[in-house]
């Protein structure tokens, strides 16, 4: 399933521009104990992948793309994290999913 308005090959601007957003995301992710990477190809938009190392089962890609003017971090199934205005929200809705019950107490 594609994330809304990302073309299969982006532009250099939405693609800068996700970068960005991602890599920001990824600073927010290292206060939960997860590893991320941001992921470019030459076909597609960027990714963030992200993995819990204590449960490395747990792991989960992340998109950032545009819907209605406005730039959303994504599930990998198209569903809406959080604004990318928000990063510490998105990165805390992460971080609770891909924690393992050992790192919640």
């Amino acid at each position: 399933m594609a994330v809304p308005d990302t073309p299969d090959t982006p532009d250099t601007e939405v693609t800068i521009t996700a970068t960005a957003h991602l890599a920001r995301l990824t600073e927010h992710l290292m206060r939960y104990g997860l590893h991320s990477r941001v992921r470019v190809t030459r076909h597609g938009c960027p990714q963030l992948v992200i993995v819990n190392p204590d449960a490395p089962a747990l792991s989960e890609i992340v998109y950032a793309a545009p819907q209605e003017g406005t730039w959303w971090f994504w599930w990998s199934w198209s569903e809406r994290i959080s604004s990318t205005d928000e990063t510490g929200v998105a990165a805390r809705r992460i971080g609770c999913v891909l924690s393992s019950a050992v790192r919640r107490n």
